[in-house]
């Protein structure tokens, strides 16, 4: 009787392994479209790939993955606009806990174009603590220097309660995000975020988005700030590696800037 019991429970035990190790990942694509209707109405297309140097394992979604990351990774961005071609690559390398990174952009605009570098030194206290210090120079102005920390405290499972606080070389703009993942009963789960930011040249500014999944495939999403703009999205994956995410923007109760962006994309991810 006890091996009539042992030949049911192994295979299945076998069966949701396997299931967890099928969910892991080293590169994530998409494919967009976005229609912009503002003071001119344009339309945008792009591209962009992300290749990790080792398997991410996904949180229970299909497209959660752990707060901090540490793995090496390259990316690569191309997109097109009705006036303007922009393209971007760029990656960072973990050696040991310091981490070393990079990026150049190009955009060609009608009235001409801009290169953009960017460089990134951080080091990994642990693996739910590390810090950042960028630099970023456009054509035409100045160096611009930026500082990060970010922590993230574990919860029970794959829970957690992620906070980013991030600065300029003057403190003139300072930004704390937050964002708490949980599971939820019947395998589903739920995102929260908020961020606040304060700019001594403009009003500060708090705003928050929440994410519902029904399953690990299928969510719904919202968001909206103190500045009255909001969104609401959705995504759906027909298999564990291509999803369709559609997205609407809008900030219509704004009467000098009031815009609607639609958004549609294709994910890939293997």
């Amino acid at each position: 009787m006890e091996l009539k019991k042992l030949s049911v429970i192994i295979p299945g035990i076998l069966l949701s392994t396997s299931s967890v190790i099928a969910q892991e990942y080293q590169s994530f694509s998409s494919i967009g479209f976005t229609k912009i209707d503002n003071l001119r109405s344009y339309n945008t297309t792009a591209i962009d790939t992300t290749y990790f140097f080792e398997k991410k394992q996904v949180l229970g979604p299909l497209d959660q993955l752990k707060y901090i990351n540490t793995a090496s990774n390259v990316f690569g961005n191309y997109s097109h606009s009705d006036n303007s071609d922009n393209v971007s690559a760029g990656g960072s390398i973990f050696i040991e806990n310091l981490v070393v990174g990079g990026a150049y952009s190009y955009a060609d605009y009608d009235s001409g174009s801009a290169d953009n570098y960017s460089a990134r030194l951080g080091y990994l206290f642990s693996e739910n603590f590390i810090v950042n210090a960028y630099a970023n120079k456009s054509e035409g102005v100045d160096t611009d220097y930026r500082f990060s920390a970010s922590y993230n405290h574990q919860l029970t499972g794959n829970d957690y309660i992620g906070f980013t606080y991030s600065s300029d070389d003057d403190f003139d703009y300072q930004m704390l995000s937050s964002t708490y993942f949980r599971s939820l009963a019947g395998g589903q789960y739920l995102v929260a975020a908020l961020t606040y930011q304060d700019n001594d040249d403009f009003d500060n500014d708090l705003g928050g988005n929440l994410s519902f999944y029904f399953n690990n495939k299928t969510s719904l999403s919202a968001s909206y700030d103190d500045d009255d703009n909001f969104s609401i999205g959705a995504q759906h994956f027909f298999s564990q590696n291509y999803s369709l995410s559609l997205r609407y923007q809008s900030n219509s109760s704004h009467e000098l800037n009031d815009y609607d962006i639609y958004s549609v994309n294709v994910n890939a991810q293997f």
